[in-house]
């Protein structure tokens, strides 16, 4: 159970690291030109490794499932990069960060565990969260858009997160955990060429600065240590476990972001940031 815990902790401090190095990139080069930079990134720590963890044999029905967990993962995180670069990145990335949630319901559906009255009253606490800091109230503001459509991208980005982390389960018990992490970074990154490229070559041209690389670099290598932590953690202990330890890492995100940024919150969405942070720390505690 250390060796769980440990390595979710880690999983935990790779994806703080990963949005908040997405948000300063995505803000600075495009949404769009910080996934496709980001993943070419992993992509490279990814054939670096494969020499020396690559010991699998791959087999056609876990890797169809593996490829589409990939394109669910190419198509959400460029998402989550837009609602960084154009909404308000720290109630954005909360939302996102609910993704725990999914994957223990998930779980409890398609892999028979159990979820605790703990567990539940958890849950809702992070739903009423996330409906709270989703909320865009002021004076003028009307029915149809009391929702930011940013925060609703966030909302979506959470759904596919947690329909990747409770099923990318399935590919690991087949074939093993750093090649399911081989096969999402090769299909996720194939897809993001195809879906991302002709939006960055359409773009507006940057002045190229050797400075800016920084962030993808980054980027790419917390998102490449954390989805091996998660991975060898699943091998170890239940996605109910890891997912609510790895993904309870929006608190130490909503600090540093609300800091970097320096982004005003309504008392409604503050109060729905601390419900949702809660929630999520809650659940990591129940979980263990």
């Amino acid at each position: 159970m250390i060796g769980v815990i440990f390595l979710a902790l880690l999983a935990h401090l790779s994806y703080a690291g990963n949005d908040l190095t997405g948000a300063l990139g995505s803000r600075l080069l495009s949404a769009a030109r910080m996934a496709l930079y980001a993943w070419l990134c992993g992509l490279v720590l990814i054939l670096l490794s494969a020499p020396f963890l690559f010991r699998g044999t791959i087999s056609l029905q876990p890797l169809i499932v593996n490829v589409i967990l990939a394109f669910l993962m190419a198509i959400a995180y460029p998402t989550f990069l837009y609602t960084l670069q154009h909404g308000n990145a720290t109630i954005n990335g909360v939302i996102a960060g609910t993704f725990p949630i999914w994957v223990v319901i998930l779980s409890l559906i398609f892999f028979d565990e159990t979820l605790f009255l703990s567990q539940t009253v958890a849950i809702v606490i992070i739903f009423i969260g996330a409906i709270l800091s989703s909320l865009h109230l002021t004076n003028k503001t009307r029915l149809h858009n009391l929702f930011s459509k940013y925060s609703l991208l966030a909302l979506l980005v959470s759904v596919l997160w947690g329909i990747y982390f409770a099923f990318i389960r399935y590919p690991i018990e087949q074939y093993g955990w750093f090649e399911a992490s081989a096969i999402t970074q090769l299909a996720a990154t194939a897809f993001s060429v195809v879906l991302l490229l002709p939006l960055v070559r359409h773009a507006q041209p940057l002045k190229f600065k050797i400075s800016q690389l920084k962030w993808p670099l980054l980027n790419g290598a917390t998102g490449f240590s954390g989805g091996l932590a998660y991975n060898l953690a699943l091998t170890l202990g239940a996605s109910s476990i890891v997912a609510p330890i790895a993904g309870s890492y929006p608190g130490l995100y909503a600090v540093a972001s609300y800091y970097v940024f320096k982004e005003t919150l309504t008392k409604i969405q503050l109060t729905g940031v601390i419900l949702v942070l809660l929630g999520v720390i809650m659940l990591s505690l129940v979980s263990v």
